[in-house]
């Protein structure tokens, strides 16, 4: 199973690879009007519907890459108009309710690969059908380029934001909420767009920003470790696609029959990412492989986030009775060095640590058995606000659930509604505090609890 899964990782690799490789430059056209779409074209200079640009930094760095934008062209629900089209790079999508209530929900999505075709998302489907029949309208940007790009997630969201003015007026009320990378765009926009929105909800948010790909560095430097194998990290000409691919599955096992080495390695991510706590084993089984991908696609550590990322100063803690003590995996873990000038906060805003300066509410949702973004970046956020003098704004939910942005209808439509109540009434609705044990976390707000609740604690 371990190496059927690997491989399977190995081919998508080389088509995300293939995809990298392209230096397709063209645009896609925006739809033509009909009677039910409407669209706005604004690509290059030559845009008539692109707001005039605004004094507010710019949070993104691009990779220069080229790319094209699929169709953004989509039906709309059942009492409700859509418009789409382009603003450059970005296409974008908009649904506005007949009975429009007047407030604007942004939606930010996820990472989504490396290929050079930018693709709009939809919020997830329980809240679009929430937000149409509640009157709000919605709007997504697929942003001008993939990668790990929270800056430019944020910047494109916000430029979809003032298109919206122009074709719609001013909204009441703007809210912003992300997923997974778009939860780091959402942390962004609300600590360094002043203004711009009245309230944020972060779904399974990568909330640290480059505190992500630093997690992502441990699980690969963990990996290494706990296996044996020399992996040659940062060096020219480097290719890891066959020790990990063939060579590691050999030596830790699978997530579901590890070898020795494979629970020292369980172990130590476990405690890691927050500890025993409901649904830990579900989780690592989905990311067992995956979270090898930046690794394997950015070996010698060129691309911005590689080289800011680290795990110096991360302290490591394995359970006992598996042969060795945290002295002995403290000093065995190997650090990565961050490059400084990339980490540099002031040039690029995307590659740093967010800094919990929110100035509006925020809410955010979190699965307990999360392993692509752990649940400790709820804690490390959590801090981060709390020493900005800002926690009076943060309300923090655990979701008993393995898996990344695993979410039920009620989970989702609840917080939305909440966060808005929130803003329109200025009372903080119940969260709870993330920063203990786990093994009770989110039993007042998962709904409904799921099948074989406690799920992995072991």
């Amino acid at each position: 199973m371990i190496r059927r899964t690997f491989l399977g990782l190995g081919a998508a690799l080389g088509l995300l690879l293939a995809a990298c490789s392209s230096t397709d430059e063209r645009v896609a056209d925006a739809p033509e009007t009909n009677a039910d779409q409407t669209t706005a074209r604004a690509t290059g200079a030559a845009a008539t519907s692109t707001p005039p640009a605004q004094a507010i930094r710019k949070l993104g760095t691009s990779s220069g890459v080229a790319t094209t934008a699929k169709d953004p062209s989509f039906a709309p629900l059942a009492g409700a108009k859509a418009a789409f089209g382009q603003i450059d790079r970005a296409a974008y999508q908009i649904e506005v309710p007949d009975s429009w209530n007047g407030e604007l929900v942004m939606f930010a999505h996820g990472f989504a690969g490396f290929g050079t075709e930018v693709a709009v998302q939809a919020p997830p489907a329980a809240l679009r059908r929430y937000l149409v029949a509640n009157g709000y309208a919605w709007a997504a940007s697929s942003y001008s380029e993939n990668g790990y790009v929270p800056g430019i997630g944020a910047d494109d969201t916000l430029a979809l934001k003032k298109l919206f003015i122009t074709k719609y007026g001013e909204p009441k009320r703007t809210y912003i909420t992300g997923a997974s990378m778009g939860g780091n765009v959402v942390a962004l926009a609300l600590e360094n767009q002043p203004g711009e929105y009245d309230g944020g909800l972060a779904l399974c948010g990568a909330l640290m920003g480059i505190g992500q790909i630093d997690y992502l560095i441990s699980w690969v430097a963990v990996a290494e470790y706990t296996s044996g194998l020399a992996f040659p990290i940062g060096q020219p000409g480097a290719d890891l696609g066959t020790l990990i691919l063939q060579e590691m599955p050999k030596v830790l096992g699978s997530s579901a029959t590890p070898t020795q080495r494979g629970l020292r390695f369980a172990s130590i991510i476990k405690n890691l990412t927050g500890g025993t706590r409901p649904f830990f084993q579900e989780g690592f089984r989905e990311q067992y492989a995956v979270n090898f991908g930046l690794a394997l696609l950015d070996p010698e550590r060129k691309g911005l986030v590689n080289r800011a990322a680290t795990n110096t100063g991360v302290v490591y803690h394995i359970d006992p009775g598996l042969g060795l003590t945290d002295a002995e995996v403290n000093a065995g873990v190997r650090r990565f060095a961050s490059d400084a000038a990339a980490r540099n906060a002031e040039q690029y805003p995307d590659a740093a640590l967010t800094t919990g300066k929110i100035s509006v509410p925020l809410l955010t949702l979190h699965n307990t058995g999360d392993l692509f973004v752990p649940i400790t970046m709820e804690r490390d956020y959590k801090k981060a606000v709390t020493e900005a003098g800002k926690s009076d704004l943060l309300v923090q939910r655990a979701i008993r659930a393995g898996g990344h942005c695993k979410f039920s209808e009620p989970e989702l439509t609840t917080a939305f509604q909440d966060l808005a109540a929130w803003v329109r009434d200025g009372k903080k609705p119940k969260g709870e505090d993330l920063s203990g044990d786990l093994a009770n976390a989110g039993m007042e707000f998962t709904n409904p609890l799921r099948a074989g609740d406690p799920g992995g604690v072991n």
